[in-house]
C-alpha cells in the first residue's frame, strides 16, 4: 500500500506561490540568520531526544508532506483569520440553486432571468411588447468539458440558464453566469463580441494595446503611472499596478500557463508585486481608497478566473479592507472612515460585485448602505453628483452601473431610463472623457438595445481611431486633452480604454435582451 500511495502523481502547486518563495529568497536569509544561528544550538539538543526515543525520529524526519503543502496551509489559513464580523452576514457557497430548471416547468421570477431580479419589473425584451411573455433562452455554447460547452441536458430536460458548461445552466458555486466574467475565453467570447457590437479592428486595437501594456511593465512586476512616456501621471504604483493588470485580465488572460496565452509571466509578476505589498494583517495595499479598490478588483478576478488557492486570501483581506473602510452613511473616500464621494465609491463597488463573482464573502448589508449612498446623491433627473445631488456625466454614469449591479436595475427599470435618457444619451461619445466611457459604456451595454447598438458604433470607432499606431507608444492612448487623465496618465487612459474595449465579454450582459429578440423573431 505504501508504494501504491508513494506512486500517485502530486498535485501542482501554484506558480504564485513559488515564484513568491523565490522572490523574497536572498531577503529571507538575511532577515532569517540568528533564527538560524538558534537552530543549531537547538538540533544538538535533539540528538539526545533522538537517541532516547527513535521512533518519534523516525516520525519528525518522514518526508512524506504533500508538494502543494502550501497551498493546502493557505486554504486553511483562510478559515482561520476571515473576520466574522464581516463575512457572516452572506455565504455565497450556501445558496442552493433550484434544481428543476427547465422549458418543463412553471415559470419562476427567481430564476427565469439571469441575474437578482426586481419584483415590480416585468421580465422580457426592452422595447418589445410589454404584454407578451417572457421567453427562457438555452445556454449558448463556451464554456466547459463536456463537448463544445453549454448547459448540459439534466434527466428533467436542457437547463434554461445562461451559465454555459455547467449542469443545469449554472456557473460557479450555483450563481448564475450573468454579469460575470466567464465569458472571456474559448466560443463564448467569440460569440459574445460579435453579438455584441465588436469588429475585427476593435480586437486588433486591443492586442496592440495589451502589448504595449506588458512592454510597460517593470522587471519586479509593477506598473508605474509616472512610467517612461511623456504624458505622466502622479506616482501611485498599486494604481499603475492595478491598470496594467486589469485588461489582461479582461481579455481573459491569467497566470495560468496555457497554450494559447501569451501573457501568463506578466500577470504572475504583477500580481506577485500586489501580494508583496498587501499588509497581511489588515488586508490594505497601500496608496490609498482608489489604488486600493482597482488592485481588489484585479485581484478577486485573477481569483474568479482561475480558483487558485493562493489568491484567496488575499482577496478576501482587500474584501474585508474595503467592508471596514465603508463610512456610516455608506460611503467611501480617500481614506478610510471619511463620508463618501461618488467617484471612489464606484471602485469600491465593483471590487465588491468582482468578489461576489469570484465566490468571495460580501456581507449583504454592506451592499445595502451602498446603496443609500446613492439615493443621497440622486436627483429627480436621477442623476448623480460628486458628493451630493448636482448631476454630472462622469458621476451619473458610476452612480446608474452602481445601481444595475447592486439594485438589478434592468432595461426596463423607469429610473435608470430616466437617467440614460438625461445624462448618457446626451453626452454620446466623440470627445476626451474616457472615464466617463468607461463607465457609461458599461451601463448602455447592460442596458441593451437600439440605444446600446447607437452607443457601441460611436465609442467603438473613436477609440480606434484615437489609438497611437506609430513608435513607442503603438497600442496605447494619450492622456493630453482629457479633463480627468491627468493623474493617471497615458497609463490609465490606456488601460480604461482597452476595459471599454472589452465590454462585450468582459462581463457579459446583465441582460439578454437581444439574444431574445432573435429567438422570439425565429
Amino acid at each position: 500500500m505504501a508504494a501504491q500511495a508513494s506512486s500517485k502523481p502530486a498535485r501542482p502547486v501554484s506558480p504564485l506561490v513559488v515564484r513568491r518563495k523565490n522572490d523574497n529568497k536572498d531577503s529571507d536569509f538575511r532577515r532569517l540568520l540568528p533564527a538560524v544561528l538558534i537552530s543549531i544550538v537547538f538540533n544538538f539538543g535533539l540528538v539526545g531526544l533522538f537517541l532516547l526515543a527513535p521512533g518519534q525520529a523516525d516520525a519528525m524526519l518522514d518526508d512524506t508532506t504533500p508538494p502543494d503543502v502550501t497551498v493546502q496551509q493557505q486554504a486553511q489559513d483562510d478559515k482561520k483569520d476571515v473576520d466574522p464580523l464581516v463575512t457572516t452576514d452572506i455565504d455565497p457557497a450556501a445558496q442552493t440553486p433550484n434544481q428543476d430548471i427547465n422549458f418543463n416547468v412553471e415559470r419562476k421570477n427567481e430564476v427565469s432571468v439571469p441575474g437578482q431580479v426586481t419584483p415590480l419589473e416585468q421580465v422580457g425584451i426592452q422595447d418589445g411588447d410589454k404584454n407578451a411573455p417572457p421567453i427562457n433562452l438555452p445556454a449558448p455554447g463556451g464554456l466547459g468539458g463536456i463537448g463544445q460547452g453549454g448547459a448540459i441536458e439534466s434527466p428533467y430536460g436542457q437547463g434554461t440558464s445562461m451559465a454555459p458548461g455547467m449542469a443545469g445552466g449554472y456557473g460557479l458555486k450555483g450563481l448564475p453566469l450573468a454579469g460575470t466574467f466567464y465569458g472571456r475565453s474559448g466560443a463564448t467570447r467569440k460569440q459574445v463580441l460579435i453579438d455584441g457590437g465588436g469588429t475585427k479592428e476593435s480586437e486588433a486595437a486591443v492586442v496592440s494595446g495589451l502589448q504595449w501594456i506588458v512592454r510597460n511593465q517593470s522587471s519586479d512586476g509593477r506598473w508605474l503611472l509616472d512610467g517612461n512616456f511623456k504624458d505622466r501621471g502622479s506616482p501611485n504604483d498599486i494604481a499603475g499596478t492595478a491598470f496594467g493588470l486589469l485588461p489582461l485580465l479582461g481579455a481573459g488572460k491569467t497566470h495560468k500557463r496555457t497554450k494559447d496565452n501569451d501573457f501568463d509571466k506578466p500577470v504572475e509578476k504583477g500580481l506577485l508585486y500586489l501580494m508583496r505589498k498587501q499588509d497581511r494583517k489588515t488586508g490594505n495595499f497601500g496608496g490609498g481608497m482608489y489604488a486600493h479598490g482597482l488592485a481588489t478588483i484585479a485581484m478577486c478576478e485573477a481569483y474568479g478566473l482561475t480558483q487558485d488557492a493562493a489568491l484567496r486570501r488575499p482577496a478576501q483581506m482587500a474584501v474585508n479592507y474595503i467592508v471596514r473602510a465603508q463610512h456610516s452613511a455608506g460611503g467611501w473616500r480617500y481614506s478610510p472612515g471619511q463620508a463618501g464621494d461618488t467617484s471612489v465609491v464606484g471602485w469600491q463597488v465593483m471590487a465588491l460585485k468582482s468578489a461576489q463573482m469570484a465566490g468571495l464573502d460580501v456581507p449583504e448589508i454592506t451592499m445595502r448602505k451602498a446603496q443609500a449612498y446613492l439615493n443621497a446623491c440622486e436627483d429627480s433627473t436621477k442623476g448623480y453628483g460628486y458628493t451630493g445631488p448636482g448631476p454630472s456625466p462622469t458621476m451619473s454614469a458610476v452612480g446608474l452601473l452602481c445601481r444595475q449591479y447592486l439594485q438589478s436595475w434592468g432595461p426596463q427599470n423607469l429610473s435608470l431610463i430616466k437617467g440614460v435618457d438625461n445624462h448618457l444619451k446626451t453626452n454620446p461619445p466623440g470627445q476626451k472623457n474616457i472615464y466617463y466611457y468607461y463607465y457609461a459604456t458599461q451601463v448602455m451595454h447592460h442596458f441593451g438595445g437600439s440605444a446600446w447598438k447607437a452607443w457601441n458604433e460611436k465609442m467603438r470607432d473613436y477609440l480606434v481611431k484615437t489609438q497611437d499606431n506609430s513608435g513607442p507608444n503603438k497600442g496605447s492612448w494619450s492622456s493630453a486633452g482629457d479633463p480627468h487623465a491627468g493623474s493617471g496618465g497615458r497609463l490609465m487612459s490606456t488601460s480604461l480604454s482597452l476595459l471599454t474595449l472589452e465590454v462585450y465579454y468582459r462581463h457579459l450582459p446583465l441582460y439578454y435582451r437581444d439574444s431574445g429578440a432573435k429567438m422570439a423573431a425565429k
